[in-house]
């Protein structure tokens, strides 16, 4: 119910925001969801596929490892805004235990962790969390390429919505969201609160 009224999770509490700040610079948050019973692969979703073939993925409960540690570690060095200062503090915060029904999506080449994602998951809707990877791997645009994963998995399960978060008018990082699951993303309005197709 929270995800469907723009809520969303950050550590272990719930929040919701419709502005976001980058640098000194303020921009409107537009929350995401896309509905898997419309949701189909596209051509991006294909390309991806086919350039991420020669990786492993697996789907597991959540838990964080040294080697997801390090992964982002290296990942967030990239970033160009502030993150948290760990994949522990992203997810849980202060706290010790996991309030959500997490699990992750590991992505290897042979032995090595190249890329993970978190998503949570409800009675009938999943929220992705983050996706990070080792930029040495980035042509391969391996957080895209998780997402779609996920949004996959969820669907195969019977979940009807997946929440990607919020894209970003006029920060173009965020602006592949909206483009995974064109035809099937919705956004959601407050001003009406209603989620509408984009």
């Amino acid at each position: 119910m929270a995800l469907a009224a723009g809520w969303y999770r950050i550590q272990q509490m719930l929040f919701t925001t419709d502005v976001l700040s980058f640098g000194e610079i303020q921009y409107q948050a537009i929350w995401l969801r896309v509905d898997l019973h419309d949701f189909v692969p596209d051509k991006t979703n294909r390309t991806l596929a086919k350039k991420n073939k020669q990786f492993r993925t697996e789907i597991t409960g959540l838990l964080l490892t040294p080697e997801h540690e390090d992964l982002f570690a290296n990942y967030k060095k990239h970033l160009p805004f502030d993150t948290a200062s760990s994949l522990h503090s992203l997810l849980y915060g202060d706290e010790e235990i996991n309030v959500f029904n997490s699990h992750l999506i590991n992505m290897y080449d042979e032995d090595t962790l190249i890329a993970t994602g978190a998503f949570d998951l409800g009675h009938q809707s999943a929220a992705g969390i983050f996706s990070v990877y080792d930029p040495e791997y980035k042509q391969f645009s391996p957080g895209k390429y998780l997402i779609y994963e996920k949004m996959e998995f969820c669907k195969r399960e019977g979940f009807t919505w997946f929440y990607p978060g919020y894209y970003v008018p006029g920060y173009a990082r965020f602006d592949y969201k909206k483009e995974m699951g064109k035809g099937a993303i919705e956004y959601y309005d407050r001003e009406w609160d209603r989620w509408f197709r984009m």
